[in-house]
């Protein structure tokens, strides 16, 4: 059943020791003040160095470790955020990927180092978070084989079961009030700006109430696989976001072209 009213959960990707900190720090003060409760994306062994925005924080793990005791939830997000696949995901919004169409051997031994790194630090990760959105079916094998079974993805408005995971859904990348349904924000504080800091944190403020968790969700949805309705939803929701990138990139390709 879709939730009425509508219910929120925060994601934040790309977190590491060498992430950026400026949009981070001012996000964290009203996280824990509201008691919002996170799914947190975190790289285990970064290597891309689009996330080495500065010197490797020493208490990037132990502030990890206090947010999931706090109740966040962790993530696996990716093994070292390389995108150099060009496999087909499920989730086709990106040309490369770090893990769709990569042999599944291999995914299984990334995912398995990549866990051993987050419970080395003394983390407990219950849920996959691609990078870019890249994942097949030998990436959802791969997860069920090291004992992840929950993803964050998808265009639902309810939790779903597909492949044998249960898949929270994820469909947009800055606050929006809806009427119904779960919708997860993803928020990356690397590339976020001050206004989109703004907007979040008041967002926060009005809906607070609204917020739930990973915890809450697996508790309160039975997900099974989508009805025919849903299903179609799904897919609308897909092709208007293919839609809206791909006129994202011509109009930056029509301002290049024009200051050339």
């Amino acid at each position: 059943m879709i939730p009425d009213p509508a219910q929120y959960l925060l994601r934040f990707d790309d977190l590491c020791p060498t992430m950026r900190q400026r949009q981070w720090c001012r996000l964290l003060p009203v996280i824990e003040e509201l008691r919002i409760r996170p799914i947190l994306a975190v790289v285990p062994d970064n290597q891309d160095r689009d996330l080495q925005q500065k010197p490797a924080d020493p208490e990037f793990w132990a502030g990890m470790r206090a947010l999931e005791a706090a109740g966040a939830t962790i993530a696996l997000h990716g093994f070292r955020h390389l995108c150099r696949s060009v496999g087909r995901s499920l989730i086709p919004l990106h040309g490369r990927s770090e893990f769709a169409g990569v042999d599944e051997h291999t995914q299984r031994q990334w995912i398995r180092a990549g866990l051993t790194m987050l419970r080395e630090q003394g983390l407990n990760p219950k849920v996959w978070v691609a990078p870019r959105h890249g994942f097949d079916r030998a990436t959802l094998r791969a997860l069920r084989s090291e004992g992840i079974n929950v993803l964050s993805d998808g265009f639902t408005r309810i939790p779903f079961r597909r492949g044998e995971v249960t898949w929270i859904p994820q469909q947009l990348w800055g606050p929006a009030e809806k009427r119904r349904g779960l919708w997860t924000i993803c928020t990356h504080c690397n590339t976020a700006c001050s206004g989109d800091v703004d907007a979040l944190v008041a967002f926060m403020r009005r809906n607070a109430p609204s917020f739930t968790s990973v915890d809450r969700v697996q508790a309160e949805f039975e997900a099974m696989e989508l009805e025919t309705g849903e299903r179609v939803y799904e897919r609308l929701t897909l092709l208007l976001i293919q839609a809206s990138r791909l006129k994202k990139r011509l109009l930056r390709g029509a301002k290049r072209r024009s200051a050339g």
